[in-house]
């Protein structure tokens, strides 16, 4: 899946403008590089120059997370007129570290 098709899932998904777009671009980039160095230890081969096929859903979900609690960066707790929220994950880093499974190399 290209980067403009993920691009354009996640508007789908979001109802996202294309104003938004800019950031939903710069998600999906920060979460390919997570990706991968979460992956490969910071070892990254390279011939990858994306996150493989089978962790493209998952770079989708991790910008969802992340997008979705935009504004409430760092926010551990909130309680507003007996409404309290509290996320799965607190971050897109929290859900790739959760669903992406490092790649282990004997020394």
């Amino acid at each position: 899946m290209t980067d403009s098709e993920k691009l354009n899932r996640l508007s789908i998904l979001l109802g996202a403008g294309e104003d938004e777009s800019v950031v939903l671009s710069e998600y999906l980039s920060m979460s390919k590089d997570e990706i991968l160095h979460w992956m490969y230890g910071g070892d990254i081969p390279e011939d990858v120059t994306d996150v493989p096929a089978r962790y493209e859903q998952t770079q989708i979900q991790a910008v969802i997370a992340g997008y979705s609690i935009s504004g409430a960066e760092e926010q551990t707790s909130h309680n507003e007129n007996g409404i309290s929220r509290t996320f799965k994950y607190p971050d897109m880093l929290a859900y790739i570290h959760s669903h992406v499974i490092p790649i282990v190399k004997i020394v």
